[in-house]
């Protein structure tokens, strides 16, 4: 960005300020050393701007182009930004990765910043691939990058474009995509992803209308929170499906086999043992945690499992019992 200044002393002057490789090649004489140094402030994580500026000549008209206004620069300094990342971050990039699930990084910033950034919160170990000018990759050679199962990349210096190519490519290789965004730019990205995930608090109103998720506190870790919980939903009711198909062929054959054969084949199990069994394992599914969830395989605790394996076969010994009671002692009370 550049601004014409006037100034009393010295008439007009022109002021610029933006990426280093670009601001940098308009100075006049030497810029290797700022070079060095706006990489330096890079690898660190932060992110770098030039300011340069120069003083036009006595009587000279403002620049009409910018190619006139920017050019035979003096270097007045580099300004480090530094933006952390939240501290959840890389607990929920750990947990991602747990989870099987892959993190590419789009971002505007500079190769070395964002190679920085994926390294402080996890993505990418041990080292991240990054495409340090992601606006200039082609179609072939971004579909080789994503190819593989566990390449994380780091698109830096992207455009809105760049976005809706990796969403693309990764949904013609069949994997689910949900991307991230915030602005006008982000929609049609946010679109074209299976999950579209706007931010709630600094995004625009476009990038939410065309998401399919709202993030009210604009965290990640909330993202991975979503997953989890889908996740949870999912096995649990696939875990009931097969025990409703599981479970009703063994209760159904033995009281068609009765009915067949006019009570000459006893009933194996009574009424009360069903209700007992139905009630026992309904329990299970319903506090069970998810068997293959987002950390691995879970258990439940051992008195519980106690308490729901013991529970069927306690009503069994009881009813039992009774029958033994009625034929031993000819009980007459049902």
């Amino acid at each position: 960005m550049s601004v014409v200044q006037a100034d009393d002393e010295h008439g007009l002057r022109v002021i610029v300020k933006g990426a280093p490789e670009t601001v940098l090649l308009t100075l006049e004489g030497s810029s290797q050393s700022a070079a060095a140094a706006a990489e330096e402030l890079a690898h660190e994580g932060m992110r770098v701007l030039a300011v340069g500026a120069r003083t036009l000549p006595a009587g000279a008209e403002v620049p009409t182009r910018r190619q006139d206004a920017e050019t035979g620069l003096r270097l007045l300094g580099l300004v480090g930004l530094y933006d952390p990342p939240r501290p959840e971050v890389a607990a929920a990039v750990r947990r991602c990765h747990d989870a099987g699930l892959r993190v590419h990084i789009v971002t505007g910033d500079n190769g070395a910043t964002a190679a920085a950034i994926a390294r402080e919160v996890g993505s990418g170990l041990p080292r991240p691939h990054v495409v340090a000018q992601s606006e200039a990759i082609g179609d072939h050679e971004l579909d080789e990058l994503l190819a593989s199962a566990d390449a994380e990349v780091v698109f830096a210096r992207s455009s809105p474009e760049t976005k809706l190519k990796v969403a693309d490519t990764l949904r013609a290789h069949g994997l689910i995509v949900a991307m991230t965004g915030d602005g006008v730019n982000d929609a049609p990205a946010l679109h074209r992803a299976h999950i579209g995930v706007a931010m709630g608090r600094s995004g625009t109103d476009v990038a939410r209308e065309a998401s399919t998720m709202v993030l009210t506190d604009d965290n990640f870790a909330t993202i991975v929170t979503a997953i989890e919980s889908g996740r949870r939903v999912y096995d649990n009711v696939r875990k009931f499906i097969v025990y409703i198909f599981a479970h009703l062929t063994p209760e159904v054959v033995p009281f068609l086999v009765f009915a067949l054969s006019a009570g000459a084949v006893p009933l194996p199990l009574t009424v009360l043992q069903i209700l007992a069994f139905e009630l026992a394992f309904t329990a299970a599914l319903v506090y069970a945690p998810p068997l293959r969830g987002l950390f691995g395989t879970a258990a439940l605790p051992l008195d519980v499992v106690a308490l729901i394996a013991g529970f069927p076969v306690l009503v069994w010994g009881t009813d039992e019992l009774r029958c033994w009671r009625r034929r031993t002692h000819g009980n007459p009370h049902p």
